[in-house]
């Protein structure tokens, strides 16, 4: 059996372009059906570029089992669109694989998905397949595990899992979530790192800094059921959105030149329990991440200082 692709893209072809010759390199792709989401302009002068978006989209149709485009006439923004677009296919289909515009894949990343769908379609505890892993070096011999944190970067889920979240009218309320989340919760769901980088989102989408992402509240409801998400030791995925021309992304090396993985995954975890290890190094990498952010910017204020004493 070999998943569906949702596949969403908006007004950028240079990054629709890299994302669909990655996927090419998947032997798989060839027995793939793939639907295609392109979002609606906000301006006028965003017309010519989601044109050219979807002509570079059907000049690869005969590298597909099957090709369907859905095109928006108005513009319905990452959450409608991506939300959406996950249920129709699901309607149709036990399983779903998403990517994004900006997302360049391992020429394994179909092979891992669709294996892992089928490994774990069973298994209830399991919600969620992450493509991405952050730049993390782990000890072992292992090549996959599981944890709690839900990672968008190419994914896949079932149809059963998706049903519950979207059928639940809380399930992406900012409100109820802060209402029946404690403390100690939100420092779990933030997988105890010092700056919160997971639950920030809640409280932005809840002020209406944010109102236009949908995967926050997909890892809440995971979150919510106890669920885990199996994730690759080393990413097989590459997020070159982060050059700053995304809607939500800003510009970030370590994500644009992150190492991808072109070894077949082979060893899936027997045990569906959250690996501690694995864990512990990612909150060790954010919790350095996130102190030397602050010190970038400081060093970029500093500059700006100076610059204006000389002129």
């Amino acid at each position: 059996m070999t998943s569906p692709i949702a596949f969403f893209a908006f007004n950028r072809p240079y990054h629709t372009l890299q994302t669909l010759n990655s996927l090419c390199n998947n032997e798989e792709i060839y027995q793939t059906d793939f639907y295609a989401f392109i979002d609606g302009p906000r301006k006028n002068s965003e017309i010519q570029l989601i044109d050219n978006v979807e002509k570079l989209i059907r000049s690869f149709e005969s590298k597909f089992k099957s090709l369907t485009v859905f095109r928006s006439a108005v513009n319905l923004g990452g959450a409608i669109s991506q939300k959406s677009g996950i249920t129709k296919v699901l309607s149709e289909n036990e399983y779903v694989i998403s990517i994004e515009d900006d997302v360049c894949v391992s020429k394994y990343f179909l092979s891992y998905m669709n294996n892992a769908l089928q490994i774990y379609k069973n298994s209830k505890e399991v919600w969620h397949i992450n493509g991405f892993n952050y730049p993390v070096k782990f000890d072992g011999e292992f090549e996959c595990f599981f944890m709690r944190s839900m990672q968008c970067w190419g994914w896949a889920t079932w149809k059963d899992r998706w049903n519950i979240f979207i059928e639940d009218p809380l399930s992406c309320d900012p409100y109820y979530l802060k209402a029946n989340f404690t403390k100690k919760m939100i420092k779990e769901f933030d997988i105890n790192v010092r700056k919160s980088i997971f639950w920030s989102q809640v409280e932005d989408n809840a002020s209406g800094k944010l109102n236009n992402t949908w995967d926050i509240f997909w890892y809440g409801f995971i979150f919510r059921n106890s669920g885990l998400c199996l994730t690759p030791k080393i990413s097989m995925t590459r997020n070159i959105g982060h050059d700053g021309s995304g809607v939500h992304s800003t510009f970030d090396k370590d994500y644009i030149d992150s190492k991808l993985n072109h070894v077949k995954v082979s060893k899936f975890p027997k045990k569906i329990e959250e690996d501690i290890y694995c864990l512990e190094q990612i909150r060790k990498y954010l919790n350095k991440k996130n102190r030397l952010i602050p010190r970038l910017v400081n060093k970029v204020l500093l500059v700006i200082k100076s610059l204006k004493k000389k002129f």
